[in-house]
């Protein structure tokens, strides 16, 4: 029988962020914003809290992409 594999959510979290910012650039983190403000808005608890893993993720990659090789983070 084969041995199930734990659910790492943040894999597919990172693949939206990778696929958003692949189709949409930097405007990619302002529609995460208005996701983030709109489920908000409507009380979707859920939907925030995916829109939130998200925005994380593209925060992440977004700076990864700015990074310079030879920036010294302190």
């Amino acid at each position: 029988m084969q041995q199930s594999l734990p659910f790492d959510p943040n894999f597919y979290f990172g693949l939206v962020a990778d696929n958003l910012l692949k189709n949409l650039g930097p405007k990619a983190l302002t529609y995460a914003d208005e996701a983030l403000s709109k489920m908000k808005a409507i009380g979707d608890e859920e939907g925030f809290d995916l829109w939130l893993a998200i925005h994380a993720q593209l925060t992440t990659k977004a700076a990864d992409c700015f990074r310079h090789e030879a920036s010294v983070l302190h």
